[in-house]
């Protein structure tokens, strides 16, 4: 629905209507009465001549007020903690602050959803803070976004809010680059003055010291008083210790000025920098962190609210605990992505429940170039690049080509990131001039490769896979198609006709030193150490007033200054390869998550097998751990209640979440496997363990009383712990698969708490009516005379090896449901996901007894009629020399508050030669 068109009527139903008025959403539908009738048409013209709202029929009303409906309807916010007590309200007054900041995303052409998302996160946020800590001591929360997905936007929306309700003094904490804080603070500041014609007047205080001279530092002459003055201040401040320093002393300067602040402290990035890195058993900690501490406890201002805002919370939540730390103690939220956001989960998929990617824009790097690439890197050898750099470059060039021949006008842009190490970076521009110059000198004979892949690419990922993939889009009529190939070309060979640092060339310098941008490819290195004479070599975008004619386009080589907080713009094309293994570092690097208007069928990502696989496993973690703040937040536990679960759980660590400075409360602190839910999805083509794991499985259920047969199901009620701890202990995991490994240590566990944990359910899951498969003498798989048949899997073949299979998903939902006696509803029986499942278990007085699912399942010898049946192409027959043996294993979760014992510690081990410690190559710059 276009909010610009229908403006009028939803500030109507949304101020008048449902704020003032107090009218339910049904009255609301029916203020007009039926469609058709004179009377009802007369109440719309009444309204319309009045300039209230601008439509002509009842249907409108309708259709309009039935999608704001449904937006209300989804737009719960997902939050841990108790809301303070405070009288904020959500503005209504057409100049406030926050009304302003609402039209101007509505301008923007937000979608309606996300514009009612960042309302209802505002307030719900703006609950848990307090105009007066003097006595409380500060508050402090996370809120929980997504890489690239507009988390500037909700900081500004909360800003507005609070502004409108007291807060008087903002300090926004914006990383540790000074160009991306220009870049915040900028854009801060533009966001306050969208209109310039509000209640309120904001003054931004840049850089604020005891030693300035600048007359806007005069601190005794702020005007902080609430009741009086409509002045709003804000500072962003780069997380910098001699910064830090000055803000405060500055801020501290005059005790009845800072008395009078309402101070809200918003860390942006709060993961980077903020977080303790010293050992937190010592006394002093790290530079910045003890910065903000100081700032953040001190009682010298009326109030201090501090607000964590990252991507990446899990140092945030594994570091420290204490009282005094920055742990968020009152309220953590989840800000929940808009329908047009494409991330993790969009590009990668998730293992369980298993999704497949629902954009199919990833490409692979082999193990050969990825060596080239290394080897190109190190100057051992003078290689060509690789050829699926050469071909991330041809895509790239045909998608400046196509996005100019649409009449796009934004920058459009590549990234190359294979290298943290900076003396790289300028190797590989070098090799990606010298490529693109080969192009041009070879165009007739190049532009054949690049038809071909243009050709597949259009194939492989078409315009309406996408909107099949993307449901509910917002807008799905401006998403464009792919050009023509003659429209390619034409533009391709244009682009080639460009000489000297017209075709390629950093960004040039104009008369008065202002940067000068061309109709070529612009080639940055965005690094701390990139300078050249006469030439912007760092990537600096243009603006409306020096944009250049056609699209302007950037190639841009780098590392960690791209990894985190820098948007580019129109990202296209991407060649990543990277070595390390840390989950926050990883993800923050995806710079191709986020939003994609104007060119939604273009991007496209090369990755080498190993990064993707990461990828994959981070798509998981952070859809988990998205699931358990819902899943605590509904069943009442605070942050200081979830922080144990968090800290402690085991399915944490296929890769390092963090570095291990950031995680000291996780590193020996001891695993908590309550809540533990997991299958194991990969087998070793081991004959010895396979043979053991089906003995083992068939000696242990033959060992149980006589079960109760339900159809497919055998069923064992009251299983003494003892005994499912001696199959389990005799049981062999593939060392690969990371969560269900853990079973030493959860077996230490459970002996903890056995008297918590005294029985087991136990369910046998086969194929077909147990009771028409007897066994006979020669079955050699007999489980109390019957012989039930195997389940059939397929192994995924990008998460296969010769040795390894994964098989992605093992258990069927409705399995987890199998040993309730009680008769369950159709739409209980159909739950599919883990969350619904856990609430029909304690519906049902189950909550509390932990679950073991047996499978059997064929080696995978498939039938051509089976084979037949594959769906997916990334599925084939498993093909093992023996059956398999799975388990799933859910453990009672924490939902009724029960104290399990938590001493153990993890014992997961990583190939740790394979990466490098990156962390000293960190370019933290002033």
């Amino acid at each position: 629905m276009d909010a610009i068109k229908y403006e009028r009527e939803i500030e109507y139903i949304e101020t008048t209507l449902r704020e003032k008025e107090k009218l339910s959403w049904e009255e609301i539908r029916n203020k007009f009465g039926n469609s058709g009738t004179e009377e009802s048409q007369m109440k719309i013209n009444v309204l319309k001549d009045m300039s209230v709202i601008n439509i002509s029929s009842v249907e409108e009303w309708v259709e309009i007020v039935d999608y704001l409906m449904s937006i209300d309807k989804n737009s719960r916010v997902v939050k841990l903690g108790e809301a303070t007590k405070n009288n904020v309200k959500i503005p209504t007054e057409k100049y406030s602050a926050w009304k302003l900041y609402e039209n101007s995303l509505r301008n923007k052409k937000w979608s309606l959803k996300s514009i009612a998302s960042i309302k209802q996160t505002s307030f719900q946020i703006l609950q848990h803070l307090s105009t007066d800590t003097s006595e409380t001591g500060a508050v402090k929360g996370l809120v929980i976004g997504n890489v690239q997905s507009g988390k500037t936007a909700n900081m500004a929306g909360l800003m507005a809010m609070a502004a409108d309700n007291g807060f008087n003094y903002f300090i926004v904490l914006s990383g540790v680059i000074e160009n991306l804080r220009q870049q915040t603070s900028t854009r801060l500041f533009n966001d306050m003055n969208s209109s310039g014609r509000g209640n309120l007047h904001w003054i931004q205080v840049d850089k604020p010291s005891l030693s300035s001279s600048n007359p806007g530092h005069q601190l005794e002459k702020f005007q902080l008083d609430v009741e009086k003055s409509k002045n709003r201040y804000f500072t962003v401040s780069l997380k910098n210790k001699s910064r830090l320093q000055s803000l405060i002393k500055w801020l501290k300067s005059d005790p009845n000025k800072a008395k009078q602040m309402k101070i809200l402290i918003i860390d942006d990035e709060a993961d980077q920098a903020s977080i303790n890195t010293k050992n937190i058993e010592e006394e002093t900690n790290s530079a910045i962190n003890e910065q903000l501490l100081d700032l953040v406890n001190s009682k010298v201002f009326g109030s201090v609210n501090y607000i964590a805002y990252t991507a990446t919370p899990f140092a945030n939540i594994l570091n420290e605990t204490s009282k005094e730390s920055l742990y968020p103690k009152d309220f953590i939220t989840l800000l929940e992505p808009s329908e047009d956001y494409m991330g993790p989960k969009e590009i990668f998929g998730i293992e369980s429940p298993e999704t497949h990617p629902k954009i199919n824009i990833i490409r692979e790097i082999t193990n050969e170039d990825k060596i080239d690439v290394e080897e190109l890197q190190q100057g051992e050898n003078c290689t060509d690049l690789p050829q699926s750099f050469k071909d991330s470059i041809h895509w790239y060039l045909i998608t400046v080509a196509g996005m100019r021949a649409l009449n796009y006008k934004k920058p459009i842009t590549m990234l190359v990131h294979t290298s943290f190490k900076i003396s790289h970076h300028q190797i590989i521009a070098k090799k990606i001039e010298e490529y693109l110059i080969e192009i041009k000198n070879n165009f007739s004979k190049i532009i054949k490769d690049i038809k071909v892949l243009y050709e597949n690419e259009i194939i492989d990922f078409k315009k309406n896979t996408f909107i099949e993939a993307m449901k509910g889009y917002s807008t799905i009529e401006e998403i464009p198609d792919y050009p023509s190939w003659e429209e390619i070309e034409r533009y391709l060979i244009r682009l080639v006709r460009y000489d000297g640092k017209e075709y390629v060339s950093h960004i040039l310098l104009g008369e008065e030193g202002e940067p000068k941008y061309h109709n070529g490819i612009h080639l940055t290195i965005d690094n701390s150490k990139s300078k050249a004479d006469n030439q912007i070599v760092r990537l600096v975008y243009p603006t409306g007033k020096n944009m250049p004619t056609h699209a302007p386009a950037f190639i841009v080589v780098g590392g960690n200054t791209l990894s985190r907080g820098l948007t580019l713009e129109g990202l296209t094309s991407t060649y990543f390869l990277r070595t390390t293994n840390q989950a926050d570092t990883l993800l923050q690097m995806a710079r191709w998550f986020g939003y994609r208007k104007g060119y939604e069928i273009f991007p496209r990502v090369w990755l080498d097998v190993s990064a993707n696989q990461r990828f994959e496993f981070i798509s998981q973690i952070n859809e988990e751990l998205r699931r358990e703040i819902k899943n605590y937040e509904e069943n009442g536990l605070t942050p200081l209640e979830y922080a144990p679960k968090v800290k402690q759980s085991p399915d944490r660590k296929l890769i390092r979440i963090t570095s291990s400075n950031k995680s000291q409360s996780a590193e020996e602190t001891d695993f908590n496997f309550a809540g533990f839910n997991s299958q194991t999805i990969y087998f070793e083509r081991n004959e010895i363990d396979l043979q053991n794991n089906l003995s083992q499985a068939k000696k242990f259920m033959n060992s149980l009383k006589t079960p109760k047969i339900n159809n497919s199901k055998m069923i064992w009620n009251n299983v003494p712990s003892e005994a499912v701890k001696e199959f389990l202990e005799n049981y062999k995991v593939c060392n690969m698969d990371i969560k269900m490994s853990n079973l030493p240590n959860l077996l230490n566990w459970l002996e903890e708490n056995e008297n918590k944990l005294p029985s087991w359910n136990v369910i046998y899951s086969s194929v077909g009516e147990i009771k028409n498969q007897k066994a006979t003498e020669e079955d050699s798989w007999n489980i109390h005379g019957y012989s039930p048949k195997a389940s059939k899997r397929t192994q995924l073949k990008n998460r296969s090896t010769e040795e390894i299979s994964n098989i992605g998903v093992l258990r069927v939902p409705s399995d987890l449901l199998s040993d309730i006696d009680e008769e369950l509803t159709q739409e209980e029986k159909g739950s599919a996901k883990v969350e619904d499942i856990q609430k029909i278990r304690e519906k049902y007085g189950y909550a509390n007894i932990p679950q073991l699912i047996i499978y059997k399942v064929d080696k995978g010898t498939l039938s051509k009629e089976e084979l037949a049946t594959i769906k997916s192409k990334n599925r084939e027959p498993l093909n093992f020399t023996h059956d398999i043996i799975g388990l799933n294993i859910m453990i009672p979760g924490e939902t009724r508050k029960t104290q399990f014992s938590t001493y153990v510690s993890a014992n997961i081990k990583i190939a740790e030669n394979q990466f490098i410690d990156e962390s000293k190559y960190l370019e933290e710059e002033e």
